[in-house]
């Protein structure tokens, strides 16, 4: 089934219930969404609506209880797992508010990590790394670790290496969450570039009223539902 060839994500009837022996818990009741190629969308809400499962179901990072979630035309979970991931690694990007940087690991190959587990060509890597770093304004951090980095300064690096794969759709969980009000300026104007350069697909979950006053629509969900 293909939909329109203007909509990055369609979700209908997005159910996810946890379990823990005879106890349920319902995290989502019923989610409909449309969301445009290059739209800027903000997620809002309480904690514990359902923002974070939401967009992990949407990129494929977990499974839903009920309903489907296409991406591109593509329905994400009717795909097995290899198929699904490939979806994932060629369409998605992922930027959360823990960095997730590896400490062993310079910014430079933080960012190439993605590309490497997949066997690639080291020197050209390393080249596409180094462009995306400079993108992000960390030309001359390249060689320091995630230690040596300001939390605005890995937060960038997290963005570059969600970018090694040239996704069309960039999923961000709290990006600013755990950055200091000028680092997260930076931060929301770095994203808006890459929407604006790149024609990128952005969904914001988030409790930042900057990003939600300059997003294209605001979508706001409470209790499993959306509100709006």
């Amino acid at each position: 089934m293909r939909f329109g060839t203007n909509r990055m994500i369609q979700a209908k009837g997005l159910r996810k219930i946890y379990r823990n022996g005879a106890k349920e818990l319902e995290v989502l009741k019923g989610i409909d969404l449309k969301v445009a190629k290059s739209e800027v969308l903000a997620v809002l809400g309480p904690s514990g609506a359902g923002k974070s499962t939401l967009l992990h179901l949407l990129g494929g990072l977990d499974t839903p209880t009920a309903g489907e979630v296409m991406i591109d035309g593509t329905d994400i979970y009717a795909l097995g797992d290899t198929e699904r991931a490939k979806v994932r690694n060629r369409k998605i990007g992922f930027v959360f508010q823990f960095y997730h940087l590896l400490p062993e690991f310079d910014a430079l190959e933080n960012v190439m990590f993605p590309l490497l587990i997949k066997g690639g060509d080291g020197k050209n890597l390393r080249g596409k790394g180094a462009v995306l770093l400079k993108a992000v304004g960390l030309e001359d951090r390249m060689n320091h670790r995630p230690g040596e980095l300001s939390g605005g300064e890995q937060q960038r690096v997290a963005i570059a290496r969600a970018l090694i794969n040239e996704p069309e759709l960039l999923l961000c969980d709290e990006p600013t969450g755990n950055l200091d009000s000028e680092s997260g300026e930076k931060i929301i104007e770095l994203l808006w570039e890459l929407n604006k350069s790149r024609k990128m697909t952005l969904m914001i979950v988030t409790h930042d009223a900057q990003i939600a006053k300059a997003a294209q629509r605001v979508l706001h969900i409470r209790d499993g539902k959306i509100i709006q």
